[in-house]
């Protein structure tokens, strides 16, 4: 039965396990002990923004088939700009 449901889960679970450790449990919960539910608009914000996101990064994928960073390189022909954009999206995934 356990190997069925393993078969069945997909990528989630990885995808969930790579970004969520102990260290993102601990803050959260010592944000909600500290502040309770005055930050539930940053969370309304949030979980808006990474629908958006995930929405516009699905069009972009089925419309061109390719990935953001295929697309980056392929309509960024400014050299300055391309590197530009490729800081800025390496600077948000470090920070974030």
């Amino acid at each position: 039965m356990i190997k069925n449901w393993f078969k069945h889960i997909g990528p989630g679970p990885l995808v969930a396990a790579a970004f969520i450790g102990p260290g993102t449990v601990t803050v959260c919960t010592l944000a909600g002990v500290n502040f309770g539910f005055s930050l539930l608009w940053a969370m309304l914000l949030s979980i808006v923004a990474t629908v958006v996101l995930q929405e516009m990064s699905a069009r972009l994928g089925i419309i061109s088939q390719k990935g953001l960073s295929e697309s980056i390189r392929s309509e960024i022909t400014n050299p300055i700009l391309r590197t530009l954009a490729i800081i800025l999206i390496l600077s948000a995934i470090v920070i974030g």
